[in-house]
């Protein structure tokens, strides 16, 4: 595993918006296990600038395993659940093609009403915020598809959604920052993709 190469793509829930970043899940992912790991997370960042990039910062590095997470710009700009789940096909057929594994990230939920506050104001806080439980359904189904591993962001910080782990309602603090990692460490030791 140590020569392993683990890519991991998405947008700002990926990068670690917001935080410094040794205290970024994927960074500490990356000092806990014996993968080399390249986080490929880029602020803004819808499925469709990930799937543009794909080919570049993933496909050529030729990985032995590939975790993608995207969608919450998508929703936060009125994308459609269907564009969003296209890309991240087309980005997991690309992936098996060169026989990379392939993990599916299901991104976590928001609080609409604090990113109303603390950004501009936009119905699309509320639509994305509604939407996220049903690109969650079809992520699963991808996964089924697909026999793919999952990691449900989703469902794990719905449950600790008021014990203080955003930011700004959308972003994620150190303690969200922290739930993230101790869930992808376990399952990635306890069930390898």
């Amino acid at each position: 595993m140590e020569n392993d190469l683990f890519i991991l793509i998405g947008d700002s829930l990926t990068f670690g918006y917001g935080i410094p970043k040794n205290e970024n899940w994927v960074y500490k992912l990356q000092q806990s296990l014996n993968y080399n790991l390249i986080n490929k997370g880029v602020n803004g960042n819808t499925t469709i600038d990930m799937l543009i990039r794909f080919s570049e910062d993933v496909i050529a590095n030729n990985p032995t395993l590939i975790f993608i997470m995207g969608g919450t710009n998508d929703l936060l700009s009125n994308k459609s659940l269907s564009s969003i789940i296209k890309n991240i096909e087309l980005m997991i057929k690309e992936s098996l093609s060169i026989n990379s594994k392939v993990i599916l990230g299901i991104p976590p939920t928001i609080i609409g009403s604090d990113a109303y506050k603390l950004f501009s104001p936009s119905s699309t806080y509320d639509y994305c915020e509604n939407e996220l439980s049903k690109l969650r359904e079809e992520l699963i189904k991808l996964s089924k598809k697909y026999n793919l591993q999952y990691w449900d962001f989703y469902n794990l910080t719905l449950e600790n959604m008021y014990t203080d782990i955003f930011n700004d309602g959308i972003h994620l603090n150190i303690k969200g920052q922290n739930l993230l990692f101790n869930y992808a460490s376990n399952t990635l030791t306890h069930n390898n993709p």
